[in-house]
């Protein structure tokens, strides 16, 4: 959260919880009051009330309004902001300690239930379903690379809009859907979570969100931090989850997944002369 700069040896225990909650649910703030935002931190109404003085704001609603400001930007603004970052950092050393940062965001906000549940539904599945907007269909593409070589059945969702009905058409109780919500969950991601009510797939979600707003119920929910709204985005702690994702699913089933690997291997032996890597 750094609307403006704060002081944070000048905030009490029940303010600093507030900012920190803040910093981690921008998205969701544009949507609720000071009476929700209350309820969501722990802390009471009139705390958060006297809150937006401590960091220079009259009240919620200029907070708002600062933030919808900021959220604003272009892609070229992100990336200027994070070179500006630079002045006196070169540039390899700012990105790792950046990277460094986002992991142990990631690792802070990392749940252990809901990472085995993601491996066990994806495990077991009939078939995978990705939707991977923007820059997440890289992780897509490495997740259907890595998990088809475990036996799974991978498909990536590539059409947008009403075309995404013809794939939902053949979605069942047997998939499983993962959704990739980073920044926000878009309408195609709504209407898969909808559609899952009928058709009795289960749901997973990727996202930089730790609270995601959604009408729609879920199966699981898995963090990956991206840094902040308003610089480059980083995709290494995404990368980071997605990893141990395949790890995981292969440790479960490895002996059956060493098996495929050696035919691979004999594979690559026999044809080498033919196809040639």
């Amino acid at each position: 959260m750094n609307r403006r700069l704060i002081n944070v040896s000048q905030l009490s225990p029940t303010h600093l919880k507030i900012a920190q909650w803040l910093q981690h649910n921008e998205s969701a703030v544009m949507l609720l009051t000071e009476k929700e935002i209350a309820r969501e931190s722990g802390v009471s109404i009139a705390s958060v009330s006297r809150f937006w003085s401590m960091i220079g704001f009259k009240n919620l609603k200029e907070y708002k309004q600062k933030l919808r400001e900021d959220l604003e930007v272009t892609p070229a603004k992100k990336m200027m902001n994070t070179i500006g970052d630079l002045e006196h950092t070169p540039l390899q050393l700012h990105h790792l300690n950046k990277s460094i940062q986002l992991l142990q965001v990631t690792l802070n906000h990392f749940n252990k239930i809901h990472f085995e549940q993601a491996v066990s539904l994806i495990q077991k599945t009939a078939g995978l379903y990705i939707y991977a907007p923007g820059p997440s269909i890289g992780l897509a593409e490495l997740l259907k690379h890595r998990l088809s070589r475990f036996g799974i059945s991978v498909m990536i969702l590539h059409r947008w809009g009403s075309e995404l009905l013809e794939d939902l058409i053949h979605l069942h109780h047997e998939c499983v859907v993962l959704i990739f919500a980073f920044s926000r969950i878009l309408k195609e991601g709504e209407v898969l979570l909808d559609h899952a009510q009928s058709a009795g797939y289960r749901t997973i979600i990727i996202t930089d969100q730790p609270v995601l707003r959604t009408p729609h119920a879920f199966d699981v929910l898995l963090y990956a931090d991206r840094g902040e709204r308003d610089e480059f985005h980083s995709m290494i702690a995404a990368t980071y989850l997605i990893e141990n994702l395949i790890l995981a699913v292969g440790e479960r089933q490895k002996k059956e997944n060493l098996q495929r690997l050696e035919e691979l291997s004999t594979l690559r032996k026999k044809y080498k002369d033919d196809l040639p890597r």
